[in-house]
């Protein structure tokens, strides 16, 4: 069962209270939104590509497949762009096309030398996707595809998510434990492994020894992955006494709001189980004692 009186609670209920009523409604960092740096940095690296591509917004529209087919013949780096254009990070597309029968036709924008009938294809393919008629709407091919990068690096911001709360929970860590004496905070630990193989995300030595092990994560909405991550830790912290490490779990965020039980669940199995303002406000003193 958690240890309240140690978290200074009186009771489990007052602990659970308290738990719920602290939860984070986000951790949202101005940081979050989009890695400004590896979309421009992706882009950057097809520069002179995009570059050649751009000039198909100034040619008319009835020559711009010509252009773009002695494009692809003379300069065949620039094939590789194609997909990105369309949001895509493969280089062979698969296309099921349909006529009398419906069949495959797989495209390959790989950089390689084309011959004149492949480069038709892919001038086809670039048509019937809309590439084409796209030429006709942009200015500027780099801004565009600037764009394309941010709408595909939101599918990052999960991951941003829970990297976010774990940066804030290690400051939280320095900042408290920094006057301690004989103290090392290890980040994403490798030599002690938690659920599903997973590197430890903070371990606490003294003198050298492994004494304490937290893990933290952050949701912001319900779902069977925290359901299942807590009855995971349940089992983890079984390994960790047999070990003689003790472990502290740190997790934060309006999900648990609609997940109460398995919190509550938790709460009787975990010893040392904290949001982020629990830990703010007692993570020094629980350590010091583990210590």
């Amino acid at each position: 069962m958690v240890k309240y009186e140690m978290l200074d609670f009186k009771s489990e209920g007052d602990f659970l209270d308290y738990f719920f009523q602290t939860l984070l409604e986000t951790n949202w960092t101005y940081d979050y939104f989009v890695d400004w740096k590896k979309v421009k940095e992706y882009v950057r690296r097809y520069v002179k590509e995009i570059s050649l591509l751009n000039a198909l917004t100034k040619v008319k529209t009835e020559e711009r497949e010509r252009e773009l087919k002695e494009i692809f013949m003379r300069y065949p780096e620039t094939i590789q762009v194609i997909p990105l254009i369309i949001a895509i990070r493969e280089k062979s597309i698969p296309i099921i096309e349909v006529g009398e029968k419906a069949f495959y036709k797989v495209f390959d924008f790989s950089q390689r030398k084309v011959k004149e009938d492949e480069s038709s294809e892919l001038v086809r393919f670039c048509k019937n996707v809309g590439i084409m008629e796209l030429f006709s709407e942009i200015n500027d091919l780099y801004a565009y595809l600037i764009g394309v990068e941010v709408g595909l690096d939101t599918n990052a911001r999960k991951n941003r998510s829970g990297k976010i709360f774990q940066n804030l929970v290690q400051l939280l860590l320095e900042r408290k434990l920094r006057n301690m004496q004989n103290i090392r905070i290890k980040s994403e630990d490798r030599n002690i492994k938690t659920v599903r193989n997973k590197k430890a995300d903070f371990v606490i030595y003294k003198r050298d020894i492994p004494r304490v092990v937290i893990e933290c994560n952050f949701y912001s909405e319900t779902g069977s992955k925290p359901i299942e991550t807590a009855n995971a830790y349940i089992d983890f912290q079984r390994k960790v006494r047999e070990r003689g490490l003790q472990f502290i779990w740190i997790t934060d965020g309006r999900g648990w709001k609609e997940m109460k039980n398995t919190i509550i669940q938790s709460s009787k199995e975990i010893d040392f189980l904290m949001n982020y303002t629990i830990a703010s406000e007692k993570l020094a003193k629980i350590i010091s004692l583990l210590l």
